[in-house]
């Protein structure tokens, strides 16, 4: 997950004790910050410190200035020297927090955080960290607790939502979690990692129409997205829409030409609109990928069978034997296809190894076929 930054608090135009000479000076670096020129900021509070080097403000800012150019190290030294003059600075407590986050010291960022909102219980995003840094930490218990209250201070948070939600799968309540992903996207429709779930999960539940609807909404805004496309291709399986099916297994496969479940769902819709020739054509694709695959040469051959071209279909069962020669299911059909190019020893001797083998429906043609 991206974590967003809040806007930077910059302590504005300052009168106090320090002299009107540095209040000039640090007043410039204000200016430049605002401009987003921090280099230059640091510059002029640099200056300014060491005219007056207990001056928490500047340390504050310049820690702001070094965090906008991302020496998150740099910050955490000038946030330091900042909470040692002023240790109840609530903002210094939550920035410290980010930055060390920022540089995976999640236990120290933790206190922190713990800190703001101790001097500062409005701090909507020191509650979403610190849930975000104990999600990860797999303390779940705590993280709702505080994604909660993190969403009771700023209801618009969406992805206060969505990490809720995460909590509660990891708690295997996929019906809260549901909810809140849905709760993430009443903020945001755009929000593409609550799509994901709310699709993902409807599919889980059963609510293939809900999955059909989400995942459609994804796909419009990423088009390249793998998972989106074959959850909704799923779910059009699912709620019997074969055709839309099949075509967005086509376009899944087109962008990802090595989805080798994709195109094995593929197959089996063409098997179930019973189009032999495109199930043919299919598991063609599927041999291709995986050539030492039984399974796609036995369907090939059903496929073939379907549509009676009996020599081809003769060689994929053939095949099949070779690669597992206790393949009960595939002597059974070569029988089969034996009997139908009248060669009937051979159907005899393959009906029997499949029965040898323990495939039930051979016992039943054993006497057809074995006449003599």
């Amino acid at each position: 997950m991206k974590l967003i930054l809040s806007i930077l608090i910059l302590c504005p135009y300052f009168l106090s004790a320090q002299s009107p000479e540095v209040i000039k000076i640090y007043n410039k670096g204000i200016e430049a910050a605002l401009l987003k020129d921090h280099k230059e900021a640091i510059k002029y509070y640099n200056e300014a410190l060491l005219m007056d080097p207990l001056y928490p403000k500047a340390y504050y800012n310049r820690a702001n200035s070094k965090m906008g150019l991302g020496d998150y190290t740099a910050a955490i030294k000038d946030f330091s020297k900042c909470l040692k003059l002023e240790p109840e600075n609530a903002k210094a407590n939550y920035y410290k927090a980010y930055c060390l986050m920022q540089s995976d010291q999640k236990k120290e960022a933790l206190k922190y955080f713990s800190a703001a909102i101790k001097y500062d219980p409005s701090l909507s995003r020191a509650y979403y960290y610190r849930a975000y840094i104990q999600m990860k930490d797999n303390n779940f218990d705590h993280a709702i607790r505080d994604f909660n209250e993190a969403i009771n201070k700023d209801p618009e948070n969406e992805k206060a939502y969505y990490n809720l939600g995460i909590c509660y799968l990891k708690k295997d309540d996929r019906e809260k979690a549901l909810s809140q992903f849905k709760k993430a996207l009443a903020q945001n429709p755009k929000y593409t990692p609550a799509l994901m779930e709310t699709a993902k999960q409807s599919y889980k539940l059963g609510q293939f129409e809900e999955a059909v609807k989400y995942s459609m909404n994804l796909t419009a805004l990423e088009k390249q997205n793998n998972l989106a496309h074959y959850y909704l291709a799923m779910s059009y399986m699912k709620t019997g829409k074969l055709d839309e099916a099949a075509h967005t297994f086509d376009y899944l496969i087109s962008i990802d030409p090595d989805n080798e479940t994709a195109m094995v769902n593929k197959a089996v819709i063409s098997i179930k609109q019973k189009d032999y020739n495109q199930a043919v054509n299919d598991y063609g694709k599927l041999i291709a990928f995986d050539n030492d695959n039984p399974r796609y040469y036995l369907n090939r051959a059903l496929s073939l069978m379907q549509i009676e071209e009996w020599d081809t279909s003769l060689n994929d069962l053939t095949k099949v034997i070779k690669l597992d020669p206790e393949h009960s299911e595939a002597y059974y059909n070569r029988a089969n296809v034996y009997f139908q190019l009248k060669e009937n020893d051979k159907s005899c001797s393959d009906i029997r190894q499949s029965a040898k083998l323990g495939y039930e429906p051979a016992f039943n043609y054993v006497a057809s076929l074995c006449q003599n």
